[in-house]
């Protein structure tokens, strides 16, 4: 069992990615395929860090005050989940809310509350188990490399592994886009970087694997993804300068490789990284985001409830070049807000009426889409627990990977292909601030 208790994280770490609904690719049911991953994932982790434990008694439970007062991540992560229900409570459409978006169900409450406890579970073991961090950073490598390996095979051939899509769309492997796809590659190499900065394994291996990310980021072409990369790169250069040139060097011809070879598989593969498009469409979901969220402050809308309403926050003149630039349709004329169900857009073209359904709405960023979800009070309890992990003691290579991720989520969101990973790596590095090991039953004990 001690075996089991030593590897179960890491072994969900690595895996994860790779979960999908079998037969079956579509974004509807690989979420459906990770909900029952992630519940299964809990009861085993719960049921070990139980057994893990035998001293224990539900008398000790009357101790847990004193131990939360010791574990203030904790405490945050408690405060997020009851917030969550409260919002979800108090949303326009608590039904909606509860089980997440219509069109994939991936960040509803019953979503959310299994993240907070991928994040309390990984912060106990980490108490009992301080090597722990280091292995799950491994993990996260490993599933990194084998996602960049899938990709370059998908250009290669130009077909997709697992979801039918065109070679422009490409490369996949188990992600919805190649942008989302691009979040893991920017996690894997900023972890990668801090082990090769602690000296963790030999240096050649970790070089090979850094390359082999930032050769996968640059198959996406994803330019949030190589800030976060360039990130980590220079906080390598800050701490160690020979080993930040040499990191800096890796991420450069990786990036390089993968847009070469996506010229060279399919010419109409790649993009102008340069053009300013991509940024000025994120404006009109910021503006709307925004809109409401000054509608609903305290509490939000719940999650996937805002899908129904965001066209409300943008003026005519917005949604009419909303559509020109992000969805490529002309004759915008009006569009109906017909809640629980999607916005419905009327554009007249060529003589001709047509019906425009869109189900999903993303703010785009990671910050307004929690304060859209649970309000500005759960986006400020979100930050403390990020704040608090980021600024852990040692692990640098969960930290580089954590922090490589935010400039991505500043022009992305978190997702279910890989947010159960990031819980996991804010609940390592917040127990890294906590005390000695065995602080759980020592804690409960007094």
């Amino acid at each position: 069992m001690s075996a089991v208790r030593t590897w179960f994280w890491p072994a969900f770490a690595l895996v994860y990615p790779f979960v999908v609904w079998p037969f079956t690719p579509s974004l509807e049911g690989v979420v459906r395929a990770k909900h029952f991953f992630v519940l299964g994932a809990l009861l085993l982790g719960l049921f070990l860090e139980l057994t893990a434990h035998p001293q224990l008694h539900l008398r000790d439970l009357t101790r847990m005050p004193a131990f939360l007062r010791r574990h203030p991540p904790l405490v945050l992560a408690l405060l997020l989940a009851f917030w969550m229900g409260l919002s979800t409570a108090f949303s326009p459409q608590p039904e909606v809310a509860l089980t997440g978006s219509l069109a994939h169900g991936g960040d509803g409450l019953i979503w959310s509350l299994m993240m907070v406890g991928v994040l309390v579970l990984g912060y106990l073991r980490a108490l009992a188990d301080p090597g722990l961090g280091e292995r799950v950073a491994w993990a996260v490598v490993g599933g990194a490399s084998l996602l960049a390996l899938g990709a370059g095979l998908e250009v290669l051939t130009q077909r997709g592994l697992y979801y039918p899509a065109s070679p422009g769309s490409l490369p996949l492997v188990t992600f919805p886009g190649k942008g989302h796809l691009a979040a893991y590659f920017v996690l894997g190499f900023g972890v990668a970087a801090g082990l090769y900065l602690q000296g963790k394994g030999k240096a050649w291996p970790l070089l090979v694997l850094l390359g082999l990310s930032a050769f996968a980021l640059g198959l996406t072409y994803n330019r949030a993804g190589m800030g976060g990369v360039a990130l980590a790169a220079l906080l390598v250069l800050w701490k160690a300068p020979r080993k930040g040139l040499v990191v800096l060097l890796v991420a450069a011809m990786g990036i390089a490789s993968g847009w070469k070879a996506v010229a060279l598989a399919n010419p109409g593969g790649g993009r102008e990284v340069a053009s300013a498009h991509t940024f000025f469409t994120r404006l009109y979901f910021w503006k709307a985001a925004l809109g409401g969220i000054a509608e609903r402050p305290l509490l939000g809308w719940g999650g996937g409830v805002f899908e129904s309403y965001w066209a409300s926050y943008l003026s005519h003149e917005d949604k009419t070049a909303f559509v020109r630039e992000e969805l490529g349709r002309e004759g915008y004329t009006k569009d109906y807000i017909l809640p629980p169900g999607p916005v419905v857009f009327i554009l007249h073209a060529n003589g001709e009426t047509q019906v425009l359904r869109i189900y999903l709405f993303r703010a785009h960023n990671f910050m307004l889409e929690i304060a859209l979800k649970w309000g500005v009070p759960g986006l400020v309890l979100f930050l403390l627990i990020l704040v608090w992990s980021v600024l852990a003691r040692g692990e640098w290579a969960l930290r580089l990977g954590l922090v490589a991720l935010l400039p991505y989520l500043l022009m992305w969101f978190l997702m279910a292909e890989y947010e159960p990973s990031a819980y996991l790596v804010l609940g390592l590095l917040c127990a890294k601030n906590a005390s000695r090991p065995q602080a759980l039953a020592q804690g409960l004990e007094g």
